[in-house]
């Protein structure tokens, strides 16, 4: 699906709404900061904002292609769906100011994308059992932005330090994060400590 124009008339047609790539619990002040942020980022939408409209979908980006990706079936084109919901925000996107969780939003969005896409396909065949199976992978889809989000907002040095225990793929002893961080080994513990703690408050 090529990109498309966006629709003449006001400001948001301005922005070029397909110029782009390709149920989680979290705490009280994580949504209040993640709603915020939202919320100004479609206004700027809204006034034609092309910078606001490209932070935003960077924002979303993998959660909507990594929903689409685990639905859609052998056949289905993963790309045609991703761009069909950034055309449905782009379209909705003064509705979306009384949206509490983008997020979700989106995930049903994409849901419901890749179940017309389907049952156009295979009209005959019954799709419940076979969309069961795959809500906990979504779930955990999920969840894993939602993580991602939260380690964000943690302090530079405890993502650096986050980073480098838990994702870094070359598995850095203590002594090379100790070198990298500029910190003591015997304050290695400690701070992760600290930052794990501040990152649960955010999750949960």
């Amino acid at each position: 699906m090529a990109a498309r124009r966006a629709p003449k008339g006001g400001p948001a047609s301005k922005l070029s709404p397909l110029n782009v790539s390709h149920s989680v619990v979290c705490s009280p002040e994580m949504k209040t900061v993640q709603a915020r942020t939202d919320h100004e980022l479609i206004e700027r939408c809204i006034q034609g904002d092309q910078a606001g409209w490209n932070e935003l979908v960077k924002r979303y980006q993998r959660l909507v292609y990594s929903v689409a990706h685990v639905l859609c079936p052998p056949g289905e084109d993963v790309s045609d769906i991703f761009q069909q919901v950034w055309l449905e925000l782009y379209q909705q996107l003064a509705d979306l100011r009384k949206v509490e969780a983008l997020p979700a939003w989106l995930i049903t969005v994409t849901r419901r994308r890749v179940y017309a896409a389907m049952q156009s396909r295979r009209v005959s065949e019954p799709l419940d059992e076979e969309i069961a199976d795959l809500s906990e992978r979504v779930r955990q889809i999920e969840y894993e932005h939602m993580l991602e989000r939260a380690l964000g907002q943690l302090p530079e040095r405890c993502q650096k330090l986050i980073n480098l225990l838990y994702f870094d793929s070359k598995e850095p002893n203590y002594s090379e994060i100790s070198q990298a961080m500029d910190m003591p080994e015997a304050s290695i513990g400690p701070t992760r400590a600290r930052c794990l703690e501040k990152l649960r408050k955010l999750i949960s």
